[in-house]
């Protein structure tokens, strides 16, 4: 098995364009929640989002679609695609990737619905052939393997709120069995209307804002946008003299099989026992983890009893949630929140949760209040997801100079 590193990250919010400026907005606790700018939802139950102006990306979509020699015509139909774009080719320039390491790296995109919502709602009636082609789940993974010249595997996951993380799963096995030597992994979604109206009648949304792990938690708050990580063999990665941020050491994915909106706590259990598993290190040597964290009462609950089921009652590990900062992604959101444990990891920080004030009784975990970063000094962070359907995900992130006898002959 191979060694898989992290070499490069890239981020899309709506406050944020790019990872610095990413950590720099988690650490300033600003930017509330606001109406979103595509659409009228004041005859919602709430009209506050993080939802992205995409007139604002466009002409730097062009000016990389341009740069690329790609076509233009897609992403005028389909911005979610350029949103993954600005995120790859951030991740793409960190990691240093060229044209030869384009000929063989694989792509594996996650997302909620794709160029479904966006052709719906951009076509007009049109069923040519070059709308329909971008109408698929699949269409932001194939139109950036296009238009980026990617000669590896192409993949879609939409498999509610885990698709981040089982597309930076799949990508790990790839490249962990040898099969591709650097996968460009990740997720980006664009909230419509549809997406929007539908989380309102699930009564899943705050009225105001974002407040995970709080006992006041009323809800979550909708945003969009995409993050994207280049994953490569190691040895690759070092005879190419690239970088490794992070290492991912684990992974794991599983189902509790129990209700459609309604999470339960054996299954992320088991999906954080295998990436504990499978990165050999026990519990004891996680220093921070990066929730799935709603803000809903049935997430919320659900997932402090698993963390305490594995972590122990006692357990005083770092948690939080970020999505009352850059608000819930979909299904790009396991990517967004693997890209801030790989930035909370580098820090040693874990940035503060600036919605939420008072936390639950009943566990000794240390969560980040308002106007309080954490610091810890750990090699390992986890990541996890819950996702509609009861679908789990978990990813275990090590520091670059955590390897295991055999695998360098020096560190990082």
């Amino acid at each position: 098995m191979k060694t898989v590193a992290v070499t490069g990250i890239g981020a899309l919010t709506r406050d944020a364009r790019g990872v610095e400026a990413l950590w720099q907005h988690l650490l300033s606790e600003s930017f509330p929640p606001a109406p979103p700018p595509t659409f009228d939802a004041s005859l919602f139950r709430s009209d506050r989002s993080y939802i992205i102006d995409p007139v604002k990306q466009q002409d730097e979509i062009n000016a990389i679609v341009d740069r690329e020699g790609g076509d233009l015509e897609p992403y005028r139909h389909f911005p979610c695609a350029g949103y993954g774009l600005l995120a790859a080719t951030e991740a793409l320039k960190q990691a240093g990737v060229g044209c030869v390491e384009r000929t063989q790296m694989g792509i594996s995109i996650a997302t909620t619905s794709g160029g479904l919502m966006d052709v719906y709602a951009e076509s007009g009636g049109d069923s040519s052939p070059h709308i329909r082609h971008n109408s698929q789940c699949g269409s932001a993974a194939m139109l950036l393997a296009e238009t980026l010249n990617l000669g590896g595997p192409v993949s879609t996951f939409s498999c509610a709120c885990v698709s981040g993380i089982a597309s930076i799963t799949y990508g790990y096995q790839r490249v962990s069995q040898g099969d591709v030597p650097i996968m460009l992994v990740g997720g980006c979604d664009m909230v419509r209307e549809a997406d929007y109206a539908g989380f309102n009648a699930l009564r899943a949304v705050s009225p105001d804002v974002c407040r995970p792990f709080d006992v006041d938690r009323k809800g979550m708050v909708m945003g969009d946008g995409a993050a994207m990580l280049v994953l490569e063999d190691l040895g690759y990665a070092r005879e190419r003299g690239a970088n490794p941020l992070a290492i991912l050491s684990g992974s794991g994915l599983s189902a509790d099989g129990y209700h459609i909106t309604a999470p339960r706590s054996d299954g992320l259990v088991r999906a954080m026992r295998q990436a504990l598993v499978g990165s050999g290190i026990t519990t004891g040597d996680i220093g921070y983890i990066n929730c799935h964290g709603t803000g809903t009462p049935a997430n919320d609950g659900v997932e402090l009893e698993a963390l305490k089921s594995v972590f122990g009652e006692d357990a005083t590990v770092s948690i939080s949630s970020t999505k009352g900062a850059v608000g819930h992604l979909l299904g790009s959101s396991g990517a967004l929140e693997a890209v801030i444990s790989i930035l909370a990891l580098r820090n040693g920080l874990v940035p503060p949760m600036p919605t939420t004030k008072k936390t639950d009784a009943g566990h000794s975990f240390r969560v980040p209040l308002s106007g309080s970063s954490l610091p810890f000094n750990s090699d390992y962070v986890m990541s996890n997801s819950l996702g509609f359907g009861g679908l789990n995900g978990s990813l275990v992130f090590a520091a670059p100079t955590k390897l295991t006898t055999g695998q360098c002959d020096e560190q990082l």
